[in-house]
């Protein structure tokens, strides 16, 4: 499940581009800055520009619902699938060992 999650991720990065080199890096660094949005990982400067930018740029709005999407289902794999308690117990004799 997480390969095909992150095989998504990348299929989505790459799909989205533009003609230019130069504008190819400007997108790429705004797609940064939006997954760095989505992880609440930028300063209240760097929110306020991509909000503006989600409301005025519809590849970049479609590439935040993309990833807030898959943020989601990452996060469902992670706390749908925990260990056992006995396997735990395992793991920690094993590390004491």
């Amino acid at each position: 499940m997480k390969n095909s999650i992150l095989f998504q991720f990348n299929s989505i990065v790459g799909s989205v581009s533009t003609p230019s080199k130069n504008k190819d890096t400007d997108f790429q660094n705004l797609q940064n800055m939006v997954v760095r949005y989505v992880y609440q990982e930028t300063s209240s400067i760097e929110n306020s520009r991509v909000e503006k930018l989600l409301q005025s740029n519809e590849k970049l709005n479609q590439f935040f619902y993309e990833i807030v999407n898959l943020k989601k289902q990452m996060d469902d794999c992670q706390t749908s699938q925990k260990p056992s308690n006995q396997i735990v117990d395992k793991i920690l004799n094993y590390s004491k060992n």
